[in-house]
């Protein structure tokens, strides 16, 4: 047995030893590259599949008046043609800023406003012919038949009606 050890060959006894698979710090590295691996994959598969962008009506307040507080109402017809609508208000909107007022597609729906410049509501306001019920001093939320004039609750305010064309998502300028 001693001679067979010396001229390396093997006796028939002896165990034979194979290494399999990699050493441990190559297998750390080999695993830390297959998960970046992995997430740059997802990373692009993400890319490829963006989520649709939040739905909402936004108003900015584009004028020199100062804040302006703005009311909407919405009309829309359900899947059986029947009507429904809501009006609600105020969010006060410094200038140069706009603010989310409706966080709904909006695609299906007419879309009113009304607004006034805190600094002289009685002369700095954007209206129109569209009469919808509103609470002229306190926060409000109507639905159906509380909106339409005449009003049970709240005073008739001419509304502008805002030509969103569609689209889910619109953003509107209050100018001087």
């Amino acid at each position: 047995m001693v001679a067979a050890a010396l001229t390396g060959d093997r006796c028939k006894h002896e165990p034979r030893v194979r290494q399999v698979g990699w050493a441990p710090a190559q297998q750390a590295w080999r695993m830390k590259l297959g998960i970046i691996t992995a997430l740059a994959a997802l990373v692009l598969v993400a890319s490829l599949y963006p989520s649709p962008a939040a739905a909402a009506f936004t108003v900015c307040n584009s004028t020199t008046y100062g804040v302006v507080n703005v009311a909407y109402a919405v009309t829309w017809r359900d899947s059986n043609n029947q009507p429904y609508g809501e009006s609600q208000g105020w969010w006060a909107i410094d200038p140069d800023t706009c603010k989310i007022i409706l966080k709904n597609d909006i695609s299906a729906y007419t879309v009113y406003i009304y607004a006034f410049a805190n600094s002289d509501p009685t002369n700095r306001w954007w209206g129109g012919t569209n009469n919808y019920c509103l609470d002229p001093h306190l926060k409000f939320l109507y639905h159906g038949d509380a909106m339409d004039a005449p009003c049970n609750a709240g005073k008739s305010f001419g509304m502008r009606y805002i030509d969103t064309g569609s689209q889910s998502t619109y953003t509107y300028y209050l100018y001087n």
